[in-house]
């Protein structure tokens, strides 16, 4: 009886002081701004091989911290609006229960891991700190909602506490403004952070760097390893690429000049697809039917139809652009050697924008299609009315077609002033787009210019 007892006592002991261990663990849980796509899992690989790298240093340091590693895809199928990041939160505290900070960063972003822990055990309860960005004057892509708030560059991370999630996760339910456009997730997010849970955004700008490491300060945790894109791909070549350009006659001498004066200069393969006939202008297609101020949809789904139907098959991808859309075609090209792996396979690359609970491709920016992407959207697809926004019914087509938009960082469907300066060093920009107000020429050459090479080092 006395043995019995001696063991149930040591048997509650063990199971109490086991419990009590784990509550003592803590997650310091890692979510990475992913896509589904072979090029970017490669990267988001090596930079998961950075960080394991760093955990035998960690766990002999801090023996109750379990690092985690989790992907914003894999939450695609499950949660609404997965990449605008905060409808994750919930999800990863039920995953990680035991989770005291949570850091988000891109896949290309590099950090000091236990510098990065150190830090986070000097933080307040309610804290999210990271590299701060601002506007220098109203932007578009920000509801002209102009101060001098700061919001987050994802290149550096961003570091959440507990208590700051949970809070905000209490109050979003009763939130009263529901999901509207989505068009800047950065900003976005810090807003309605800030709504909800009335904690300020803390800018450490010196300790959360966004460019490369080599010329950072030591203080950095982290910095971002940005690359450009150079996949070297031999089977694909500019003249590969068939351009779509949607234009009007009011502006074939406003605009379509000034295309010529910039990237359209190069020998490429487009048409000018208008609504009336300009000897002017070489390429120029007249489009029956109904023209519009507004919307385009017939226009862009007719510049899909004659390029399935008409244009040369060697011709595999299809770029549409707005008539006042700027352009680097030697990175578009590079973009597209590392994106298109695969012809068989519908792809689309953009810049996403979202509303409601669909995703699009925004249109000024300039949207990629290989054939089967092409062929899919015009067999499923039909323009409710001639001017149906473009973009966003190209959206709805492809969440009915299950085919996911890869979103592209250097596309930008808005001027060069609407981003930060801060935000745009540490990417070569790839579009721009509208000419009001801007000197063209001048913006081409400081953003976009670059000679053009093809894959056999053939200037053109």
């Amino acid at each position: 009886m006395f043995l019995k007892l001696v063991c149930l006592v040591f048997f509650s002991i063990s199971l109490r002081s086991n419990a009590e261990q784990q509550q003592e663990y803590e997650d310091f849980v890692i979510l990475f701004l992913s896509q589904p796509h072979a090029y970017l899992l490669s990267k988001l690989h090596n930079s998961t091989l950075l960080i394991r790298s760093q955990q035998d240093e960690l766990i002999q340091k801090y023996p109750n911290i379990r690092l985690s590693m989790t992907n914003s895809h894999d939450y695609a199928s499950k949660v609404t609006n997965w990449y605008t990041i905060y409808p994750i939160f919930s999800t990863l505290l039920t995953k990680y229960s035991h989770l005291k900070f949570l850091f988000v960063c891109e896949i290309e972003t590099r950090i000091d891991l236990i510098k990065l822990v150190d830090y986070s055990r000097t933080l307040a309860n309610l804290s999210f700190v990271g590299h701060a960005l601002y506007d220098t004057e109203p932007s578009i892509i920000h509801h002209y909602s102009f101060s001098k708030k700061a919001y987050p560059d994802p290149a550096a991370g961003i570091l959440f506490s507990r208590q700051l999630l949970t809070t905000f996760i209490d109050k979003l339910p009763s939130h009263s403004n529901k999901i509207d456009f989505i068009i800047d997730i950065k900003y976005e997010l810090v807003d309605i952070i800030e709504q909800l849970t009335s904690i300020k955004y803390l800018d450490q700008s010196n300790l959360f760097c966004n460019q490369h490491r080599p010329s950072l300060p030591s203080s950095c945790l982290t910095w971002n390893d940005w690359s450009i894109y150079n996949c070297q791909s031999s089977h694909i070549r500019l003249n590969h690429l068939y351009f779509g350009i949607k234009t009007f006659f009011d502006y074939h001498h406003k605009r379509v000049s000034l295309l010529k004066k910039t990237w359209l200069k190069n020998n490429l393969n487009y048409n000018l697809f208008s609504n009336k006939y300009d000897s002017s202008l070489k390429n120029i297609l007249v489009l029956d039917g109904e023209n519009t101020v507004y919307g385009h949809c017939h226009k862009t789904f007719s510049i899909l139809k004659y390029f399935n139907n008409s244009v040369d098959t060697r011709q595999k991808y299809l770029i549409i652009v707005d008539d006042d859309t700027l352009l680097s075609v030697t990175r578009l090209l590079s973009l597209i050697q590392c994106f298109m792996l695969n012809d068989d396979v519908p792809v689309i690359l953009g810049e996403r924008y979202g509303y409601g609970s669909y995703d699009y491709p925004t249109a000024g920016s300039g949207i990629i299609f290989n054939r089967p992407t092409v062929e899919l959207l015009i067999e499923n697809c039909l323009c409710p009315q001639p001017d149906t926004p473009d973009d966003m019914f190209i959206g709805i087509c492809l969440k009915r077609l299950k085919i996911r938009i890869l979103h592209v960082n250097e596309f930008h469907q808005a001027q060069t002033t609407a981003y930060s300066n801060d935000w745009l060093k540490h990417q070569q920009p790839i579009s721009f787009h509208k000419f009001e107000n801007i000197d063209v020429e001048q913006t081409y050459k400081m953003y976009l210019e670059d000679k053009i090479i093809d894959n056999q080092n053939i200037e053109l």
